[in-house]
């Protein structure tokens, strides 16, 4: 069982899914098959499969491997040279993401910050060694990256040190993901002042979402060329699962991802600052229709059989997991939209992802759209397990 769910983990997550995972490969290869790394990838193996294939008695299994990592790890550390070693940094971050397919109740639960606190310290004892080796390097981004989104699913702030590693690693890090990032970290410190705020959001909130926004829309321009999407126009045998007879394809899932991502966080500043701006307006109303037109446009090339060689019906696993990082942009489009067509399309095509795909967590978001539901797209993005996915 643990052997078929490392291959599924691979596989479909750190070669099919992820680009965050590249420091695993190498150092998994060199590490020891009983050690607190191979037990870590166990832990996060077995979730992750679990989640993929809503397996209760494979959760099981992950649990009491997550017990046995646990206590390697805390024997490693009593070595005070194991807080050098890269994979010792890669063991948490490993069970930072076994923490967050596990548990998809952030507000509510300590333990979704302990492993991410954890790799935080580690950094700080590691010093220079952070930046001592391309592996060392693509660690440090990891952490960075978990800390940020961690934050903002918490509804608490970046801590400081991860904003002077963050300035540290941006002379090696050029790329548009780290320019997001980047005002993420805006995003993210925003959204912790809102929530423990005392009364009304102020003017200085306000005015800080309008100039986020602005830099979201910079960073759209900006967009490397090939992660640009191209319209395709729809047989239309396809119909019921297009929007307006077109949709995009992307490079990769990776760039779609990297898209919707961005598109939500300019959502959620629309509502902030809509939240408090009531004269604003159709101008307004149409911006924030055509981003969720864009995220609505970006579903079918995972959806209709023949827009990629491997869709399938019913979904494959890797159709099925790229369907399950739709969902929160989904349900975030279907809140923001005005259209009342653009929203039914939503739930139709959720639906769909529900039927096809198996996936239980589809026909609970939809449920939530049915009902009007009060829930924000962070929590939606961690109801569906896909916060490893993004870090």
């Amino acid at each position: 069982m643990e052997a078929r769910c490392r291959a599924t983990f691979f596989s479909l997550f750190v070669s099919g899914l992820s680009h965050s995972c590249t420091s695993l490969v190498p150092l998994y290869t060199q590490a020891s098959a009983i050690g607190h790394l191979a037990t870590s990838v166990d832990a996060a193996s077995l979730a992750f499969t679990a989640m993929q294939f809503e397996s209760h008695r494979i959760m099981d299994l992950a649990n009491q491997r997550y017990v046995v990592a646990i206590q390697n790890l805390n024997d490693a550390l009593r070595d005070p040279k194991a807080l050098e070693r890269d994979e010792t940094l890669q063991s948490v971050l490993l069970l930072d993401t076994y923490e967050k397919l596990t548990n998809r109740q952030c507000q509510t639960t300590p333990s979704w910050m302990s492993h991410v606190q954890g790799a935080v310290s580690l950094v700080a004892a590691r010093g220079a060694l952070n930046f001592s080796s391309p592996i060392a390097c693509e660690l440090a981004r990891s952490v960075v990256t978990a800390t940020t989104i961690s934050c903002g699913a918490a509804k608490v702030p970046i801590p400081e040190s991860i904003l002077s590693l963050r300035q540290s690693l941006d002379t090696l890090n050029m790329d548009s993901k780290w320019e997001f990032l980047g005002i993420l970290y805006d995003i993210v410190n925003l959204r912790a002042q809102i929530s423990h705020a005392r009364g009304p959001v102020g003017p200085d909130a306000i005015e800080r979402a309008e100039d986020i926004d602005q830099n979201l829309a910079s960073l759209e321009g900006k967009m490397s060329k090939s992660w640009k999407p191209e319209p395709v126009l729809a047989n239309f045998n396809h119909k019921p699962q297009l929007l307006d007879g077109q949709y995009d394809i992307y490079p990769c899932h990776y760039a779609t991802q990297a898209w919707n991502a961005l598109r939500m966080m300019r959502l959620e500043m629309a509502g902030v600052i809509m939240k408090h701006h009531q004269d604003l307006g159709m101008g307004a109303s149409e911006t924030t229709d055509r981003i969720c037109r864009q995220i609505c446009d970006s579903v079918p090339q995972c959806i209709i059989p023949g827009a990629r060689p491997d869709n399938a019906e019913p979904f494959s696993p890797l159709q099925r997991l790229q369907c399950r990082t739709l969902l929160a942009p989904l349900y975030t489009a279907a809140k923001f939209s005005t259209d009342r067509r653009v929203q039914g399309w939503i739930c139709n095509t959720i639906d769909y992802m529900a039927e096809k795909g198996n996936m239980r967590v589809a026909k609970d978001i939809v449920d939530m759209l049915r009902t009007g539901s009060d829930v924000d797209c962070w929590t939606v993005w961690v109801m569906t397990g896909c916060y490893p996915m993004s870090a």
